[in-house]
């Protein structure tokens, strides 16, 4: 089988096939076979004399259409296509008698180079290279080619260079699958270029210099209508166009009959006209050279139309937003474009919003305009056939003019792309996402703890979490973390001093500060001396800090300076409650324009308020902080600002390092293999198979032997040294002690003989064997799982094991790839440092065991679930008891 061979049902071409060129254009890559045959003659044939020098060594066009013919038929070559016509090909053809070698060959159409053409088609080479494992790529370059040459040096792979002749031999190392450190390089470079590829293919959505809409009426009250007014008053700074088939003009704009008919090809159509139009409108505006399209209208697939409207978007090489969506937004000074049917115009600032919903998007802009902040950029995805939240993360990770982003992702299409963008995103910015309803469903029918306790939900905020992304749960909690961000620096720590004028508030504060996770220590001495000077002795100031309802606004501000300045507080929570001696909070605004010389961010309560949030001001009107009516907001806002200084104190780590936990990846793809061929479909491994498995990635289960007759478990129990452990081997059975199926410490012939007999009984029909073992000491009872997931890629879950899992129900979860700053934040949520745990479970010999789990799930996607419950751990090993993996086929590259 060749290396890239589209006859190979691992393939799945559809898989990723479009991407960004470097100037924003989208391609589709696809592998080529025998009826590309004509396509790839006529793109060597096109090739200007001097490129195909360069190319083939040669100027004679025969060579290159002999070429072409067998390459197109030898299942080795793949093709970036523009619309319908081939711009260039990748050809990496396999060294028979050395398959980890490969030579390579790129072309590309002299009209599009130095597009990025052979830099994406070589990252797709790249991709499935290393999944066929071919190790190196060999190619000759002439010397004088050097845009050859940069392309292959800007790859961000390892490259010796040697001159032979007019040539230079060149050799490029892949990425090695099984040392993630080995292709950060690579990683980074490629994420780099999608990043600048996404920003470039924006740039006709939110920058165009003119936009046409189709589907405005000559009087309000359509959707069409509304966002052409709505463009208008903005005061967009480019030209606008509109097309409609009866009328001279509409709202005061010249207006054409048909999209051929435009002055200029806008480089944005607004379309808000019936679904079935939608086809013949998209092709015309391909044909007129629009280079993107927003697609108001709703109902495309319940019309029939979708596959028309997306064939017609790619065979022209543009981008679409929508269908179904409620428009775009950019206030930068220099676009001014408002192109929603929200109401009222949309407030300018520096939040960038991506959602969904056209629902949220309006609420998102009320809750801004309330608290006067407002939108940078602003982008309704709707039904998402081609814009999606990775590309407006591609956008602000370099827009200074955004500086808070809010998502509001309803599902990912590509969780992984997803991940690495809002990793890039959030190490400038703070991220937001509102939580949206997550379907529990798949996650029942699991069969293993793993996989029933790894929800759509527990998957999205473990990516969320490892992307450096802030969930919030509701519009409200939005709102207050929105102010909190915008107005106040992160807090460099989770220590909270809480000051207030009443006893009562002070405690509800500060035990919702406990609930969210947040420290409330003791003030250090020299603190509590100058808050005393301050203060009448009825005061307490050992923390919280009750000034009593007789301080004045002077007094109070005196000690938010004190606590601002106190080395043991990272940030200070402020209730103040108005009495018939006055407002104590009237002078936090001029506190707070005073630099304590740290950054130490101040969220504030006022009861009497009855907006939710609004901005606590300075004499100068300036926003210092956020001020809440309900405590409970004020510390949901206050934990935002904690979280986003841990985010941008933040190692994230490196690769879980390949030498430290190494997988014998033949040993491992062998058993798998040998599984697979037995169950096509898939399934759950017999014991052997799991401890082969788990001994390919150094890991060892307790010793066992599988027999299958009461007189075999007797032999092997006898032989034992020590009390045994007896487990049922049965049809169905997984979950062997829930179901009865384990017997615990046994001593003696007798006591194996009648436990075996009971579980022949019990089990009937279904029974098999049995497996038996020496009890493991007793230790602390854990559990390590991995359930896979096509699109987000497996999740490992660590928590409470033994036959508690369930009840406990106290899992923690990380996607691959784990980094190691995942593994030790993992480990640090782990109920370890209290109790017995604190005493019996080794920290590193655990995190081995974790560590060795995610690599080995990472290499092998093949694996859908796997529980090891429970791992015994004690101050000296942990030990592997038990073990039920399930395997399942790969299909496209990816796991079911």
């Amino acid at each position: 089988m060749s290396v890239l061979d589209p006859a190979d049902p691992a393939v799945d071409p559809a898989v990723d096939r479009r991407v960004l060129l470097a100037d924003g254009s989208p391609v589709d890559i696809r592998p080529l076979d025998r009826r590309d045959g004509p396509a790839l003659v006529r793109l060597h044939r096109e090739l200007p004399e001097h490129d195909r020098w360069l190319r083939f060594a040669t100027l004679s066009p025969h060579a290159a259409d002999t070429y072409a013919v067998e390459a197109a038929a030898s299942g080795t070559v793949w093709g970036a296509f523009l619309g319908a016509e081939l711009i260039g090909a990748v050809q990496v053809a396999p060294d028979a008698a050395h398959p980890e070698d490969a030579e390579v060959a790129v072309t590309v159409g002299h009209r599009v180079q130095a597009h990025g053409v052979g830099t994406a088609l070589l990252e797709r080479a790249v991709q499935e290279s290393t999944r066929r494992g071919v190790r190196r790529w060999s190619a000759e370059v002439l010397t004088e080619n050097t845009a050859m040459r940069r392309v292959f040096a800007d790859l961000g792979l390892p490259v010796t260079r040697e001159l032979d002749g007019p040539s230079v031999h060149v050799v490029v190392t892949l990425p090695d699958p099984e040392d993630p450190a080995a292709a950060a390089d690579f990683a980074t470079a490629s994420l780099a270029r999608a990043a600048h590829a996404a920003r470039a293919g924006l740039g006709a959505v939110l920058r165009p210099r003119s936009v046409a809409v189709v589907g405005a009426g000559r009087r309000p009250g359509s959707v069409g209508r509304a966002v052409l007014d709505a463009v208008l008053a903005g005061g967009f700074t480019g030209r606008v166009h509109v097309v409609h088939p009866h009328a001279a003009r509409v709202a005061g704009v010249p207006a054409v009959a048909s999209v051929d008919l435009l002055p200029e090809a806008p480089d944005l159509a607004i379309l808000a006209t019936p679904p079935a139009t939608l086809p013949a409108l998209v092709a015309a505006c391909g044909e007129r050279g629009v280079r993107a399209v927003l697609v108001i209208t709703s109902g495309l697939a319940a019309a029939g139309v979708d596959g028309a409207v997306l064939e017609a978007v790619h065979r022209h090489g543009m981008r679409l937003v929508g269908p179904n969506c409620l428009g775009l937004v950019d206030t930068a000074p220099d676009v001014r474009l408002d192109a929603t049917f929200a109401p009222g115009a949309a407030p300018s600032g520096s939040v960038g919003v991506v959602t969904q919903s056209g629902g949220v998007a309006i609420a998102v802009l009320e809750a801004l305009r309330g608290l006067g902040l407002g939108v940078s950029t602003l982008v309704s995805v709707g039904d998402r056939y081609d814009v999606s939240s990775n590309d407006l993360l591609a956008w602000w990770s370099e827009d200074s003019a955004t500086r808070v982003a809010v998502l509001h992702v309803e599902s990912f299409g590509n969780p992984r792309a997803f991940s690495r963008l809002a990793r890039r995103v959030s190490a400038r910015i703070p991220v937001l996402a509102v939580r949206a309803a997550s379907s529990e469903v798949g996650a029942r029918a699991a069969a293993s703890h793993t996989a029933a306790s790894a929800t759509p939900a527990v998957r999205r905020d473990a990516l969320y979490r490892q992307a450096g992304v802030q969930p919030v749960d509701d519009l409200g909690e939005l709102a207050g973390a929105l102010a909190a961000l915008s107005w106040s620096a992160p807090a460099l720590g989770d220590r909270v001093a809480v000051l207030g004028n009443a006893g009562g508030t002070n405690v509800l504060a500060a035990d919702a500060c406990v609930a969210a996770g947040l420290r409330v220590p003791p003030l250090a001495p020299a603190t509590r001396a100058r808050l005393d000077a301050l203060l009448p002795s009825t005061a307490a100031t050992a923390g919280p800090v009750d000034t009593t309802a007789t301080a004045d606004a002077t007094t109070f501000a005196a000690c938010l300076d004190v606590l601002r300045e106190a080395a043991e507080v990272d940030a200070v929570l402020t209730v103040a409650c108005p009495t018939a001696l006055g407002d104590p909070g009237t002078g936090l605004g001029a506190a707070l324009a005073r630099s304590p010389g740290r950054a130490v961010p101040v969220v504030a309560v006022a009861l009497d308020q009855r907006a939710r949030v609004a901005p606590l001001r300075d004499p100068d009107g300036t926003p210092r902080a956020a001020v809440f009516a309900d405590p409970a907001d004020a510390v949901r806002a206050l934990a935002h600002l904690v979280r986003r200084g841990a985010d941008v104190a933040r190692d994230p780590g490196r690769p879980l390092p390949a030498d430290e936990h190494p997988v014998d990846l033949a040993l491992a793809r062998s058993v798998v293999a040998g599984a697979l061929d037995a169950h096509p479909g898939g399934g759950w491994l017999e014991p052997d198979d799991c401890a082969a498995l788990l001994q390919a990635a150094g890991l060892d289960l307790l010793p066992a032997r599988v027999v299958r007759s009461i007189d075999e478990a007797v032999a092997t129990a006898r032989a034992i040294d020590g009390p045994v452990a007896l487990k049922v081997v049965a049809e169905g059975v997984l979950h062997k002690s829930e179901q009865g199926g384990v017997a615990l410490s046994l001593r003696g012939d007798a006591a194996v003989r009648a436990a075996a007999a009971g579980f022949v009984t019990a089990f009937g029909d279904a029974w098999r064997g049995f497996l038996v073992q020496p009890m493991a000491p007793p230790g602390v009872e854990m559990l390590v799982g991995v359930a896979g997931d096509p699109d987000f890629g497996a999740l490992v879950t660590a928590g409470v094991g033994g036959t508690g899992t369930d009840v406990a129900d106290r899992r923690w979860h990380r996607l691959v790839p784990m980094t190691t700053t995942d593994l030790s934040e993992l480990l640090d949520e782990l109920p370890l440092r209290r109790g017995i745990a604190a005493r019996l479970v080794d920290r590193e010999r655990l995190g081995t065991v974790i560590a060795r789990v995610a690599r080995l799930a990472e290499l092998l996607p093949q694996i859908a679930e796997m529980d090891l419950n429970p791992v015994v751990c004690t101050p000296d090993a942990c030990r592997l008891v038990d073990a039920r993996i399930r395997v399942a086929p790969v299909i496209g590259g990816r796991a079911p």
